[in-house]
């Protein structure tokens, strides 16, 4: 019986609604309330696609965190949901202010 974790990102700016989930075998690395989260290409579950991309992120602050812990057909899956807030403010000093993949 293997555990499922699912990341579950939720975007709180409209509808407060999952915009992507991502699946692995492996627990995902936490989130903190007040980090940052870049989108650089998901695929949205709404079916508009990657709105992202490397050159022109969609930026994001971690605004809540929440772990959900059910069974569903043998398995035991594990949910990380991270409720993200849109984010336009200036890039991270560590960066220079300036670009990272450029």
């Amino acid at each position: 019986m293997p555990d499922v974790y699912e990341l579950v990102i939720c975007d709180i700016s409209g509808e407060h609604k999952p915009v992507a989930v991502f699946q692995s075998e492996r627990p995902f690395m936490p989130l903190h309330v007040g980090e940052r989260f870049d989108d650089h290409g998901w695929d949205r579950l709404d079916g508009v696609g990657k709105i992202g991309t490397p050159e022109k992120p969609v930026r994001y602050l971690v605004f809540a965190t929440k772990h959900v812990v059910f069974e569903l057909d043998g398995k035991t899956i594990y949910q990380f949901c991270v409720d993200l807030q849109p984010y336009s403010g200036p890039r991270s000093p560590a960066w220079g202010h300036h670009n990272p993949v450029e």
